[in-house]
């Protein structure tokens, strides 16, 4: 693997790619000194007895989150098991072996049966927002939230949580604009602003609330969309967003749209106003090249199809 050729080489920077899930993909040159500091903060906080001695990567090593599971095992001799990325990771798998860690996204994630989990040790979760889930697992699975410019992930929260945590030295606060702004070691100890709508809860602490980029204002009411969606996803197999239409009434109105057949939704668990108006079937989710929904350009679609 060229990764693993240009680390051992002494390589100094490496080129990734931000996701372009909010625009199109940037080049972002990260230090081999910020890859180590990335490395140290995700292992101290879930492996601080250093136990973990495998790991499994199953992403594309071109995107951060992959390559982070390169670096890892680099730094921490990990013996590392390499797959090609596939929705369903356990067709090829060795059926005998525990995997003490390894990165996946929501959807490799959820293709997993409880049977399967207990053939991982921690998991963690990054590419979009996962809801909490109470159910008690031997497996230690991670949410995390992280960019490319931040080196993949900077907080951590289990899945049975809804707060998420820094790693290193990291810190938060909220800007101007009312979203979250990250400093430490991995942002140079500059503030880093983002996009993020969150509920601080102190330096080290945060949830999650949506992206203020697809905010939408239906009646005076401000629905995150990724909110919605997470509330949801456990009734939809299919590739879906929550998004909208626009209402003489409400200026803009929820809906959904949904890649698969016609279904029964129960929306009883989603606050009267946060409740989509409408729901459309049998339409085309557009992915990013880092297989996260291009969510302006299914929203763009959509409206050109009505």
């Amino acid at each position: 693997m060229e990764l693993i050729r240009s680390w051992h080489s002494g390589q100094k920077y490496f080129t990734h790619y931000t996701s372009g899930s909010t625009g199109r993909p940037k080049k972002i040159v990260i230090s081999r000194e910020k890859i180590q500091i990335s490395a140290k903060s995700t292992l101290s906080a879930i492996d601080p007895n250093s136990k973990i001695k495998n790991a499994l990567l199953c992403l594309n090593p071109l995107n951060i989150g992959g390559a982070m599971v390169v670096y890892r095992s680099l730094l921490y001799d990990h013996d590392l098991t390499i797959i090609e990325p596939s929705s369903n990771v356990m067709s090829a798998l060795d059926k005998d072996r525990i995997y003490e860690l390894t990165s996946m996204v929501p959807m490799q994630y959820r293709n997993l049966s409880r049977n399967d989990l207990t053939r991982f040790k921690n998991i963690l979760i990054g590419g979009a927002p996962m809801p909490v889930d109470k159910t008690e697992l031997n497996t230690n699975v991670y949410s995390t939230y992280g960019m490319t410019e931040t080196v993949s992930h900077i907080a951590l929260r289990k899945l049975s949580e809804e707060v998420f945590t820094t790693i290193g030295d990291t810190v938060v606060d909220i800007n101007e604009k009312k979203t979250l702004k990250i400093k430490g070691s991995i942002t140079d100890n500059q503030w880093l602003e983002t996009n993020d709508i969150v509920d601080i809860q102190s330096d080290k602490t945060f949830k999650w609330l949506g992206r203020a980029d697809f905010v939408i204002n239906s009646g005076g009411i401000k629905i995150s969309p990724e909110m919605i969606e997470a509330q949801l996803e456990n009734q939809i197999r299919h590739a879906f967003i929550a998004t909208s239409l626009p209402d003489d009434m409400l200026g803009r109105k929820l809906v959904l749209l949904i890649e698969g057949d016609n279904q029964t939704l129960d929306f009883s668990n989603l606050e009267r106003y946060h409740q989509p108006r409408e729901v459309f079937f049998n339409q085309k989710i557009f992915k990013t090249a880092n297989n996260k929904i291009d969510r302006k350009k299914t929203q763009e679609y959509f409206e050109s199809t009505l």
